[in-house]
């Protein structure tokens, strides 16, 4: 009779259902956190070496990137993660000799999962590292000029190590006039979606590079830089950090006059209105002068600040002999990890002046820690859990981030 009085009252009745709404969720909620995560990290230099002691994150692809858990290996290379939701998708980060490597956890039925990660040691020698595949594409746009330069790394170092050298791992040069900070996509060893980035600049001004490390395999990067074409010419002065075999050159349009020491016409399209060009070998440190001028102005072709036509010929329009790309770069970093990071830098940095080395250290660590999660999100967008409409929205947040940290390196 009792019981039957307390319901008839309003507010204990909702007090009631309140309580089994929370206790249901929990319950659910508690259900889908019984996932484990058991795996091990092998050394694929020396077998014998154990990586013991490295730091380990569980990162959850679908709330927002974040690191739900983190942890060490143990004596033996091994971790063991509990606890953890088996209704998102799951990935493992390792932090190894200052290189990430990641891994996808998949539960089964039983929300269990097992992964095995291979890490590499570090090297800073070139040996067994060729760079190859060197294509450049210059595209005249009214009153500027687009110039797309792609290089790949080809890493066979025997045992397989990862290249990575503080002072850049990919390095190229800086045109004196050049108009805007360049846009910069990497693609990783057995990937085929690539990462957006933004180069730092070297201190003394004359070049750019890249922290993104060398894994085994081929890594690729492709670097879009806008410069002046006043006039219809323009001097483009290149420096050769790598030792090269061959390179090619495609213009758009076709009859966009270019000159230089060494350079051949190999190919003229006039339908699809392209030239290429090749030069020879190449020593590391040369510097190499190309003349450009002229140049029919195509259809829709627009001076700076105007938004080309749609129908327009870009660079993309190169057919895969020369496999040139000068679409604007897109980003994978999504907003909630964009917003952290960026008060950090803006809030949470002291105002007074400190060891200057260790701030350099401090951003470079971070910036790593921005190409860290580019890899997950790479996976991300490449399963096509993350829509394409975000994968793009995010492209500018993405970039004035990485562009704060290169010029808080450069102060």
């Amino acid at each position: 009779m009792r019981t039957k009085r307390v319901f008839e009252n309003p507010f204990y009745f909702l007090l009631f259902a309140v309580c089994f709404l929370f206790a249901s969720a929990y319950a659910i909620a508690a259900a889908q956190s019984q996932g484990i995560v058991e795996g091990r990290l092998t050394n694929g230099t020396d077998p014998s070496l154990v990586p013991a002691d490295v730091d380990l994150d569980v990162i959850s692809l679908s709330n927002g990137m974040s690191i739900i858990k983190s942890g060490k290996t143990g004596r033996e290379g091994k971790f063991r993660f509990d606890g953890l939701p088996t209704d998102a998708e799951i990935m493992i980060r390792a932090g190894y000799e200052s290189a990430s490597y990641l891994a996808r956890a998949t539960f089964d039925n039983m929300g269990k999962a097992s992964v095995e990660i291979q890490v590499y040691e570090t090297t800073k020698s070139m040996n067994n590292i060729q760079a190859q595949a060197v294509r450049i594409a210059f595209q005249s746009t009214g009153d500027r000029l687009h110039a797309t330069e792609t290089i790949s790394f080809n890493n066979q170092t025997k045992p397989p190590q990862t290249f990575m050298n503080e002072e850049g791992n990919y390095r190229f040069s800086k045109p004196s006039d050049i108009l805007e900070v360049p846009d910069m996509e990497v693609t990783a060893p057995g990937s085929s979606m690539p990462l957006a980035q933004t180069p730092l600049e070297s201190p003394d001004g004359q070049s750019y590079y890249s922290i993104y490390p060398l894994r085994p395999g081929v890594t690729t990067f492709e670097v879009l830089q806008i410069l002046p074409y006043e006039n219809k010419s323009y001097t483009y002065r290149k420096k050769f950090f790598y030792d090269v075999e061959s390179f090619d050159i495609g213009v758009i349009p076709s009859d966009l006059d270019l000159s230089g020491e060494g350079l051949t016409k190999i190919q003229t399209d006039t339908q699809k209105n392209f030239s290429i060009y090749r030069g020879g070998a190449i020593k590391a440190g040369t510097e190499v002068i190309f003349a450009l001028s002229g140049g029919t102005t195509t259809p829709g072709a627009q001076s700076s600040g105007e938004t080309p036509d749609s129908n327009q010929t870009t660079v993309r329009s190169f057919p895969n002999a020369v496999g040139l790309n000068a679409a604007t770069i897109v980003s994978l970093l999504l907003m909630g990890f964009v917003l952290i990071l960026w008060y950090a830098f803006n809030y949470s940095r002291p105002h007074a002046k400190g060891n200057r080395k260790s701030d350099a250290r401090g951003l470079k660590e971070q910036y790593e820690r921005v190409l860290n999660f580019l890899a997950v999100l790479e996976h991300q967008y490449e399963t096509q859990s993350l829509d394409r409409s975000e994968y793009i929205r995010q492209n500018e947040q993405g970039k004035r981030l990485l562009r704060r940290i290169s010029e808080l390196l450069n102060k």
